[in-house]
């Protein structure tokens, strides 16, 4: 014991040296993006200007003002996140109108905002928060569904974030405790569910009383959901279409174009000095291969970043001081690792079939050849998708951006997704002939590999 307390006593006076020091240090001053030219999901400056975080994955930010703090009270907005996102303003300016509408009349709505990942949506809804006229006005509530550790336990969270006081510790305890606040006189609350989809169930029992809050008379209340499908309110809540008064208003968030790509990276590129290393030619072949995929911006933005670090690290290795100039084929390079070595930029971009949407297939394929259990669920499949990716050198998706990824492929009409579950639990069935599929992507070496490779099953 004596000697644990003398190791964790060296630790500590180790650990407080090295706070002196970096107190005593300069701080590295981060570059700012001017209030206009703020990118999607606060990720910009990040990606382009710090070369300490080059192989990070960009992911799904938090959002500052409404992320949880330590004293369970909001946190303020920053400048630069106030205004609207580029490329965004149609969807601002609709957010916008709908709460000044809400809030006119003292009453209450609900909203659902659909998209694939990295187009925005978070973003756009920091800034509706850090609106001037809303600041005051609204009591706002932020909820990443996925960080709750079962469906129920949803209650729970948005008690504790409105500070209720709760006479028990059961499920119904916490609904009735956020039923009867809404009950009383109290500021018009934002209650920001963020990956609502992981709240399904069989019957879908609490997102029905969640989105029954808004209709109460006293409620006060604009409840915000988030996912990546469009049509989750109808294949979920169908319930809700027939009743006016609790149909959710939809806004949709589409994958963002070439243009719109360009148009962020010369905003954001600018801001560091590294927009004269681009040409024209190279900044359009990485938005077009990023428009064709995803459409993701936190990628483009991470592409372009590794891309400006090794121009400066050329810089530093001639010592010139003339600023070197992104080539095609770097820009190709980067793209193959990102998107996998071993596919044709060019046969991609031809193809109905983004690399991701292949791999998916293919996996699915390979267990209905190979593995013993043909019940495949979405998350089984994820295991065999992500083990593949790795072993190819392929950057895969998160789990949240494959059930995504699953949903396109359901409307391809190759697939088809049953069960009523949470997203991870529904079976995955192949619609397509298995000949018919190995035939249309037989020609690709990458698919031919995914096929005859039986290890990555776990066998």
């Amino acid at each position: 014991m004596h000697r644990r307390t003398r190791l964790s006593l060296r630790s500590s006076t180790i650990n407080d040296k090295e706070n002196e020091q970096e107190l005593a240090s300069p701080r590295k001053r981060r570059s700012q993006l001017p209030v206009s030219e703020k990118s999607a999901e606060q990720e910009e400056e990040e990606y382009v200007s710090s070369p300490k975080k080059a192989t990070r994955k960009p992911g799904r930010p938090r959002l500052s003002r409404v992320e949880e703090p330590e004293d369970g009270s909001p946190g303020k907005g920053t400048p630069e996140l106030v205004g609207k996102l580029p490329e965004r303003e149609k969807e601002y300016d609709e957010l916008v109108g709908y709460v000044e509408n809400v809030l006119s009349t003292d009453g209450s709505g609900s909203l659902y905002i659909s998209g694939p990942p990295g187009t925005g949506k978070t973003a756009t809804l920091q800034r509706i928060l850090n609106h001037p006229s809303f600041e005051n006005a609204l009591k706002p509530v932020y909820i990443n569904c996925t960080s709750i550790k079962s469906v129920g336990s949803i209650y729970k969270k948005i008690a504790e974030e409105l500070a209720l006081k709760v006479a028990g510790t059961t499920e119904k305890q916490y609904q009735g405790a956020i039923e009867a606040h809404l009950e009383r006189k109290h500021k018009t609350i934002m209650l920001v569910l963020d990956e609502i989809d992981q709240l399904a169930s069989s019957k879908q029992t609490i997102l029905y009383s969640i989105f029954e809050w808004p209709a109460r008379p006293t409620a006060r209340l604009i409840l915000i959901g988030i996912a990546n499908a469009l049509d989750l309110t109808d294949r979920l809540l169908a319930r809700l279409q027939a009743r006016c008064e609790l149909k959710p208003y939809l806004i949709q968030f589409l994958p963002y174009t070439k243009q719109q790509i360009v148009a962020i990276l010369k905003a954001c590129l600018a801001q560091t000095d590294s927009l004269s290393r681009f040409p024209e030619a190279a900044l359009g072949l990485l938005a077009a291969k990023v428009a064709s995929t995803s459409g993701d911006i936190r990628r483009a933005l991470f592409i372009a970043r590794r891309l400006v670090e090794t121009a400066k690290k050329e810089d530093r290795k001639t010592g010139s001081t003339i600023p070197t100039v992104v080539s095609m084929g770097q820009v190709m390079a980067v793209l193959k690792q990102v998107y996998g070595a071993s596919q044709s930029l060019s046969n991609d971009l031809e193809e109905g079939f983004p690399l991701q949407q292949k791999i998916l297939i293919c996996s699915l394929m390979l267990m209905l050849k190979h593995g013993k259990n043909k019940d495949i669920t979405v998350g089984k499949l994820y295991d065999v998708y992500k083990t593949i990716c790795t072993r190819r050198n392929i950057q895969a998706v998160d789990q949240t951006e494959f059930s995504s990824l699953c949903t396109l492929v359901e409307t391809r009409g190759i697939v088809r997704l049953q069960g009523k579950k949470e997203p991870r639990m529904h079976r995955v069935c192949l619609q397509w002939d298995e000949e018919e599929v190995t035939s249309a992507l037989n020609d690709k070496q990458l698919i031919a590999s995914i096929l005859s490779d039986v290890s990555c099953l776990g066998k």
